[in-house]
This record gives structure tokens, C-alpha cells and sequence, in this order.
């Protein structure tokens, strides 16, 4: 019994009528009586009464019916997920995403903006450190990520790919009731005995590496009082002023009690937001997703 048996029997079974059901089906009325009759013969019933004008469903051919059409619907259903599978609008996409990361207020509206855009397509966030995403996607356990380019490594490149979708800037973080918390901007200089938070190097040494060099090249040496694993943590402790702190963003921090941002004149120190992924992934819906993103991150971020 094959699918086209059961959409030839319910065509008959809708017209009552072989001529009418082999014009709408467009096959030949012996092929369509031909095959109704084998589908009888291996069932071993008849699924209609012969009638003078047209036939008309036996009691074995209704029950009969209601299986095949929900077995017909069934393969549609089937092969209609296929095609969106195929297409890239089905499926799930696992995302990485650091704390600091997840900030940026252009992520989340590009998020928002797939979502509507692709509602078959879910998507699976995974709070995670940038060189813990680096090393997910390499053995396959998340299909993109998003971090700062300083993570990044050259070998990286050989197995991933990038795009860049956005940009931070690094930026002072103060209490509120600091002396430079009302200021337009600071230098370098100003902070030079002020108590730093300082990213922790073992967590994010790409990272922890190109601010001490900024600041190196500036001709300040930041004095570091404690190291901080997370961007939460460093704030909550400036939060309660426990120091200074530096923070990489493109605005301003939801959300952050008692802390101000202010710029820094002469440090000039800005990271690529990037949106990375295996080079070699063939996904419809993941190339769905970098093309939403990566279209849609730039405006989102000025707006």
C-alpha cells in the first residue's frame, strides 16, 4: 500500500464517482478503477458499493477513510516540516551569551526581531562566558555565540566564523556619590590612585589584556584592588564603593543602582561585538539568524 493508494481512495471517496475523482486527480479513469480495485484486493474488502450512476463508501470503506486521511494529513504534516526544516523557518538555535554582552540593548531587539520574524525557529540562550561559547562551538555544543572580539584567538579562525553585528565602548564606572561621578569625562591620569575592578585575567585574558594595554599606552598604571570573574559582580562592588571599575557598553546599564558611567577622554578603547559561528555549519535557520542580525544590529544599536 503505498501514499498515493489512499489519495486515490479518498478522491473516489469525495466525488462518489471514478470519472469525476480521475479528472480532479488528472490520471486516467482505468488507472484510477485499476488501482482502487488492487488497494480492495489487499485490504480484502470493498471499500465501496458499485451504484448504477457512481459508487458510494461501504461501511468498511468509512472507517477506513477517516484512518487514511488522518494518515494523509499526517505525511503533509511530515513533509511540510521537512521544507521549512530545509528552508531554515523550523528548527532551534543554541546561543551563547555573556553577562556583559547581553547588555546591549541592539542583542536584544535583534533577538525580538527574529523572533517575530521566525516563529518556528526557537531559540535556546545559554548564559555563558565568551570562552566557554569559543569552546562550545568547536565541539558542537552551541551552533553561535556572541562575545567581544578580544576573545577571539587567530587559530579561532580556522573553525569559525565571524561577523561583526555591533560595538562597545569602555567607559568608567563610578558610585554616585563619587567626586567623578558628575563629570562630562576623565583621564586616564585622575585615576591613577583610584581603587580599580579589574576583569579577572584567567576568565577573560583577551579581554583583560587589551585594557591593561590601553591603559599602559596612556601612561597610567591602574591600581587593582580585586579582580572580578563577572561584569555583575564588578558593578555590585562598585555599587557599594568598593572602587572604580571599567565597563565596555554601548549605553546606558539597566538596572545598575547607585552606579554611573562616565567617558574616558584618552583611553580611546572600543571592541567589535561579534556574532560567531562554525564556518563549516550548514544550518538554513542559523544563516536565517546571522542574516537578521547582522542586518538589523547596527540600527538597533543607534536606535
Amino acid at each position: 500500500m503505498e501514499l498515493r493508494h489512499l489519495r486515490y481512495f479518498s478522491a473516489v471517496a469525495r466525488e462518489e464517482h471514478f470519472g469525476r475523482a480521475s479528472a480532479a486527480l488528472r490520471v486516467a479513469q482505468p488507472a484510477l478503477t485499476r488501482q482502487i480495485r488492487d488497494l480492495e484486493a489487499e485490504l480484502g474488502v470493498e471499500l465501496f458499493d458499485r451504484l448504477p450512476r457512481g459508487v458510494r463508501l461501504s461501511s468498511a470503506g468509512r472507517v477506513f477513510l477517516a484512518d487514511a486521511e488522518e494518515i494523509l494529513a499526517q505525511a503533509e504534516r511530515a513533509a511540510d516540516r521537512a521544507r521549512k526544516l530545509g528552508s531554515g523557518h523550523l528548527g532551534t538555535i543554541r546561543l551563547g551569551l555573556s553577562e556583559i554582552i547581553s547588555q546591549h540593548a541592539f542583542i536584544s531587539y535583534g533577538l525580538l526581531h527574529f523572533r517575530e520574524t521566525e516563529p518556528g525557529v526557537a531559540l535556546d540562550l545559554r548564559s555563558m562566558g565568551s570562552a566557554a561559547q569559543i569552546a562550545a562551538l568547536k565541539d558542537g555544543g552551541l551552533d553561535a555565540g556572541i562575545v567581544y572580539e578580544a576573545h577571539l584567538e587567530g587559530r579561532d579562525g580556522e573553525v569559525i566564523d565571524q561577523a561583526a553585528i555591533g560595538r562597545g565602548e569602555t567607559m568608567l564606572a563610578v558610585h554616585r556619590n563619587h567626586p567623578l561621578a558628575g563629570r562630562g569625562n576623565v583621564t586616564m591620569a585622575e585615576l591613577a590612585d583610584e581603587p580599580a575592578l579589574w576583569p579577572e585575567r584567567r576568565t577573560a585574558p583577551g579581554y583583560y589584556a587589551r585594557l591593561m594595554a590601553a591603559c599602559l599606552e596612556s601612561g597610567t598604571v591602574p591600581r587593582v584592588v580585586q579582580e572580578c570573574t563577572t561584569n555583575s559582580i564588578l558593578l555590585s562592588l562598585v555599587a557599594v564603593g568598593m572602587g572604580i571599575g571599567f565597563v565596555t557598553v554601548t549605553g546606558p546599564l539597566p538596572a545598575a543602582q547607585n552606579v554611573v558611567l562616565v567617558p574616558i577622554a584618552d583611553l580611546n578603547l572600543t571592541f567589535d561585538v561579534l556574532l560567531v559561528w562554525r564556518r563549516h555549519d550548514r544550518s538554513a535557520a542559523l544563516r536565517r539568524f546571522i542574516d537578521t542580525m547582522v542586518e538589523g544590529g547596527a540600527p538597533s544599536q543607534q536606535g
